[in-house]
């Protein structure tokens, strides 16, 4: 009898075990060698045992046609726990790629409106103002650190992908993301409708004392709009933020409030500041606060940090500098809020004197009633100034598609300018309910719902992988366990490396202590937001 042959010595090709996502970047392959020959096909039950040999190390296959575009992720909600990179990336954003300086615009001037400029109007004592202004500056930055966080957790920086995957991730939920999805972008619309129409009645309030009204206030209103309205229309032509219109404009609007600034501080020093009637309806609480906090509002927080990430920078070793840091620009544009804030909060808690003034000083002081009208007119401008920004961001309307691709113009920017038009015409009453709708869903959109999709994200929901990918890996056995028969049902891509789950518990628990102080500050800025919510509606409803 012939000995049988003796086995062949040579190393087989690696087997390749494929990847469930292969059009996804930086996924891992695992290849394994064994120290016998395959003859038999890929997925015989050969091939699978002899991946489990303990000797077969692990290495690292790249893509030969790897994508390095770090900044581009697919609209993957409908997938379970996916294999992501552990490089962020921008999908999309609703705000073009925006340089550092930009970014620090649009972040510093939501701050340095209505709110700021009503805070005059308050009248707090220096304890409660003084207090309330760090307080909601305090709570305003936690906000967007909290959207920072959030979008760097789920590597989605957009409203709308945060909301589906707290609310519709995985699969079988179709309509209920359809639902949300038209839910977030009404909401933001109608926030932004409303916003620009407050702005717009608000400038021309601020005005109409100082116009003559023989032909009537409602005819003195509807002939001031008309101009103001056309100014608002051409700057709001833009396509985008990165307009020359709308950056230009928003720069000058940071000029006429550091102007107005130092008209109510000359006024003040002559004694010549007087205080008006606040725009919020209601009792002393619900504007002292609600005038404070609104002041810190802001919006765009998630498609800016986007806009920030998205912009191309040359590949280097060197550390990135801080000013390419959305943290450091959002500190920054809080902390340069405050000082800005901080002239109207002391002077509202200290009245005005008249002041001794020498021979020479009223020939330089302008008139009271000229220190008025340069006053109104640099805070109107500063409204005014203050709309295109959020005309430019507002989603468009769901117009037949038929209509939008044959107009020879923007319909739905005309619509929505047109609707905010309106609403700056209403009568009083109608206003006055606008107005109490507005602080309420801008604060709720500002304090609560970061608070809230945070804790709803990383308290009620399983965390995220860190290094374990969505594909199982193949679990090596000990040198104790190869002598061992194989179990019958037991799957080699069923369990994880052992090694690997080490890994990934102890990123898990190191991500938690490092994330525990921000989830006490979200249970804070919730439970702040909803007593807010709670005292205003019962200080409107006592008013009532």
């Amino acid at each position: 009898m012939a000995a049988p042959p003796a086995p062949s010595r040579t190393r087989p090709s690696a087997l390749i075990m494929p990847s469930d996502d292969d059009d996804r970047t930086h996924n891992r392959r695992l290849s394994t060698s064994s120290s016998g020959s395959f003859a038999s096909a890929p997925n015989s039950p050969t091939a699978a045992l002899s991946a489990l040999d303990s000797s077969a190390p692990l290495i690292l296959v790249h893509e030969p046609d790897e994508d390095d575009t770090p900044f581009d992720f697919s609209d993957d909600e409908d997938q379970g726990d996916e294999l992501v990179s552990p490089i962020f990336e921008i999908r999309k954003a609703s705000i073009p790629p925006l340089p550092p300086s930009i970014v620090f615009l649009y972040l510093l001037t939501p701050y340095l409106k209505l709110g700021a400029l009503s805070i005059i109007n308050a009248q707090l004592p220096l304890k409660y103002g003084l207090s309330s202004l760090l307080v909601f500056a305090a709570l305003s930055a936690l906000a967007r650190q909290l959207w920072y966080m959030l979008a760097r957790y789920l590597r989605k920086a957009d409203l709308t992908d945060i909301v589906l995957d707290a609310f519709a991730k995985g699969r079988g939920k179709d309509r209920r993301r359809e639902i949300l999805r038209y839910v977030v972008r009404a909401g933001t619309g109608l926030l932004s409708v409303l916003t620009a129409s407050m702005y717009l009645r608000q400038s021309i309030d601020i005005l109409l004392p100082f116009i003559s009204t023989k032909l009537g206030p409602h005819i003195t209103r509807l002939i001031l709009t008309i101009p103001f309205a056309l100014v608002v229309s051409y700057l709001s032509s833009a396509e985008t933020l990165a307009s020359k219109k709308v950056v230009y404009a928003n720069w000058l609007s940071i000029g006429t409030y550091l102007s107005w600034l130092c008209c109510i501080s000359i006024a003040r020093s002559q004694g010549l500041l007087g205080t008006g009637a606040s725009w919020i309806a209601g009792g002393k609480f619900w504007q002292v606060t609600s005038t404070i906090s609104f002041a810190f509002c802001a919006s765009s927080t998630l498609p800016l940090y986007a806009s920030l990430k998205s912009v191309p920078y040359q590949i280097t070793t060197a550390k990135t500098p801080r000013s390419r840091s959305f943290r450091v620009l959002s500190l920054f544009a809080v902390v340069t809020a405050v000082l800005l804030l901080l002239p109207p909060v002391l002077f509202a808690a200290f009245p005005s004197t008249p002041a001794t003034m020498s021979p020479l000083l009223p020939q330089v002081i302008p008139t009271p009633h000229t220190l008025q009208i340069i006053s109104a007119s640099l805070s109107s401008a500063t409204l005014i100034l203050g709309i295109p920004a959020l005309i430019v961001t507002t989603p468009a309307l769901p117009l037949p598609e038929r209509i939008a691709r044959t107009a020879i113009f923007n319909i739905s920017r005309t619509l929505i300018l047109t609707i905010v038009v309106l609403l700056a015409l209403s009568p009083p009453d109608a206003s006055t309910l606008l107005n109490i709708v507005l602080v309420v869903m801008t604060l709720t959109s500002t304090y609560f719902l970061p608070a809230f999709f945070h804790i709803s994200i990383h308290i009620f929901k399983r965390p995220l992988a860190i290094v374990v990918p969505r594909t199982p890996l193949l679990q090596t056995p000990s040198h104790s366990q190869t002598s061992l028969p194989p179990m019958p049902n037991a799957s080699p891509r069923a369990v994880h490396d052992d090694l690997l789950l080490r890994k990934e518990r102890a990123l898990q628990k190191r991500q938690f202590r490092k994330r525990i102080v921000w989830d006490v500050g979200a249970w804070v800025l919730l439970g702040a937001s909803v007593t807010w919510v709670a005292g205003a509606v019962c200080d409107v409803l006592g008013m009532w």
